[in-house]
């Protein structure tokens, strides 16, 4: 499941347990180099904008996950619960009622469960890989279901009965905010149907703990800003995002700009996962297939207001290349401007 892929195509990805499908991969949180690549001002041609960001002045991340493992019978109607989860995988609290809205199982074919890992982490799972899968609205006060109740999009599938011991499979269990597949998980695990178990119930625990995340914020060229305007950020020569991963300019569709007082980079990069939580102020532009965008346009997250400029200019600010509907929410750019 790549992290990058629009989500159409996740969803024209996602099959019942028991049809294969066969097609590309998926596309599995978190400056500019103006003219001369020196990161100072310079001109630029009249349709570029005046801060230019390259691959130099992007975040380099890693990530890894370790996802536990459930013994359970197989091709019995299993009880699923998620009662005892109280946060994510990011270690952000999670309510097992109200911020579940999304119970899946995917079927993968031909990987192990450390492939699994290994691929999801990189963002390299690819569609064909994915033999089934089958999905459950939550109604926000029950914290169980059955394996049953699991269905393709709505259409029963009889779930339990293609739930199979086999080498070739390995079963994958998501927890979701949001309904659409692939994106928002918060929480995995893994389920392993096996003769010698009799275990017919599941239950979930807590997603801290199991994603191994960390960004360098250190090493990137950051892009000289204006500090009095204009500020038309453009991302035209961005070919690849934070993991190193081929990336196209149409999945981001969103910009946000923080400020983070008192902070330093090291501080920010520190608390990377935290990062919306610890920022002083935000500021959010949506875009629409645009490959630069005004500053001066963002809104101020909580009072709407617009984006007032860079005062005070020796706060720590970051500039985030977004895209909703990818499966990883971490940024496909990020970078720490140098106002001037």
């Amino acid at each position: 499941m790549n992290p990058r892929e629009p989500s159409t195509v996740r969803r024209a990805a996602a099959v019942p347990i028991g049809r294969v499908a066969a097609a590309p991969a998926f596309s599995a949180l978190l400056g500019a180099c103006l003219a001369g690549c020196g990161g100072g001002s310079a001109a630029v041609e009249s349709s570029r904008g005046n801060v230019l960001l390259a691959d130099q002045n992007n975040y380099l991340t890693t990530a890894a996950l370790s996802i536990p493992s459930v013994d359970t019978a197989p091709a019995v109607d299993l009880d699923i619960c998620w009662s005892q989860v109280a946060d994510d995988l990011q270690c952000h609290p999670l309510s097992a009622q109200s911020d579940v809205d999304t119970v899946s199982l995917l079927r993968i074919s031909h990987l192990t469960k450390h492939d699994v890992e290994g691929k999801l982490a990189a963002g390299l799972l690819s569609q064909s890989q994915v033999a089934g899968y089958v999905e459950y609205h939550p109604d926000h006060v029950a914290t169980c279901a059955k394996l049953s109740q699991l269905s393709f999009f709505g259409t029963e599938a009889d779930t339990p009965s293609k739930y199979v011991e086999s080498a070739g499979l390995t079963y994958l269990l998501l927890l979701a905010k949001g309904t659409t597949p692939g994106i928002g998980a918060r929480d995995m695990l893994f389920l392993n149907p096996t003769s010698a178990s009799t275990n017919t119930r599941v239950d979930v625990a807590s997603g801290c703990g199991l994603l191994d995340f960390s960004a360098d914020l250190l090493s990137l060229q950051k892009p000289s800003v204006p500090a009095a305007g204009p500020w038309i950020v453009d991302w035209k020569d961005i070919t690849h995002d934070g993991q190193g991963n081929p990336v196209s300019l149409r999945w981001i569709d969103g910009v946000t700009l923080g400020r983070f007082d008192g902070m330093s980079v090291e501080a920010v990069q520190a608390r990377i996962l935290d990062i919306e939580l610890v920022a002083t102020s935000l500021w959010d532009l949506a875009l629409d297939g645009e490959d630069k965008a005004d500053l001066s346009r963002a809104r101020d997250r909580k009072t709407g207001a617009p984006f007032p400029g860079f005062k005070p200019a020796d706060s720590t600010w970051m500039l985030a290349l977004t895209c909703s509907t990818c499966q990883s929410p971490a940024p496909l750019v990020l970078t720490i401007l140098q106002p001037i």
